[in-house]
């Protein structure tokens, strides 16, 4: 296999609870051929001191959503491939080099990583595994339904999904973005393939921490809600498929349970959203 450029583009806002375990485990990396991008959108922390110490040098900073921010990223991009990360997430040391053996040994287009909670402790954790595992039992890899989601693609595939998301959803969109890209990505090629045991991503530890997070994304996923968008946002917004298949009943109750609270703050985001939307048109008269 050659070695060809990987890019990992990181968006990150006030990230230093979680910045530091991430970049080590991109910089830890089996395979070095790796160029990381950070999109911050405005931190008040040391998030970008954070990037610079591990020898990031492309930052910018662009105060957007993070629809916007993920395309800045794509657009700065050299690599042949593209990681589109999370700053909460944990890469497994040798997921890049797996990556790429599987992308181009298969000739696929993007890969789904397999995804595991990295801690359990906690309640609202343990709910989150329990999701988790469900999802990865089922593997449902529809666009519309599905949970597991691309992150690994062929650069130039990525360019054209973009290139299809309407102009006016990039500067309010965060919640759905990474839906939204995986549907546009799907239309031009159903060449995907899953890489297993790839990431553990670091979920809220209690409802204080969650609610906030899901709450953002209700309410910045107002513009999705709307137009070309609809339909995709009404199947997301639904309970897991195969939910209570043999053997998952547990995962089932925790996966339940675990959307019906991240729904609430949710949908009050999505409520308090769509109210100031009006009141911003009202204000325009």
């Amino acid at each position: 296999m050659n070695s060809p450029l990987v890019t990992i583009t990181l968006p990150t806002y006030n990230s230093t609870a979680t910045l530091v375990i991430c970049l080590k485990s991109i910089f830890n990396q089996t395979y070095r051929n790796i160029e990381v991008n950070v999109i911050d959108g405005g931190s008040k922390d040391n998030s970008i001191e954070i990037a610079k110490k591990f020898g990031v040098s492309n930052i910018k900073i662009l105060k957007g959503s993070l629809l916007e921010a993920r395309h800045e990223g794509v657009k700065l991009a050299k690599g042949k491939y593209i990681l589109i990360f999370d700053s909460d997430q944990i890469l497994q040391p040798d997921s890049i080099e797996r990556a790429l053996n599987l992308i181009e040994g298969k000739n696929l287009d993007m890969l789904a990583f397999g995804e595991s909670v990295y801690k359990k402790d906690t309640f609202i954790e343990k709910l989150f595994n329990l999701d988790r595992r469900l999802i990865n039992r089922i593997n449902d890899l529809s666009p519309l339904t599905g949970v597991i989601m691309p992150r690994f693609f062929r650069t130039e595939l990525l360019r054209k999904a973009y290139e299809n998301i309407p102009k006016s959803m990039f500067p309010n969109t965060g919640g759905p973005d990474h839906a939204i890209v995986y549907y546009e990505a799907r239309k031009i090629s159903k060449k995907i393939g899953v890489l297993p045991k790839a990431v553990k991503h670091i979920e809220p530890r209690t409802l204080i921490q969650m609610w906030p997070k899901f709450y953002r994304w209700g309410y910045t996923s107002v513009d999705a809600h709307f137009g070309k968008y609809k339909r995709l946002m009404i199947q997301k917004e639904r309970f897991r498929t195969g939910l209570f298949t043999k053997g998952l009943v547990k995962e089932s109750m925790g996966s339940i349970l675990l959307l019906i609270l991240k729904g609430l703050s949710f949908k009050l985001g999505y409520y308090i959203g769509r109210l100031d939307k009006r009141l911003e048109i009202f204000r325009r008269y």
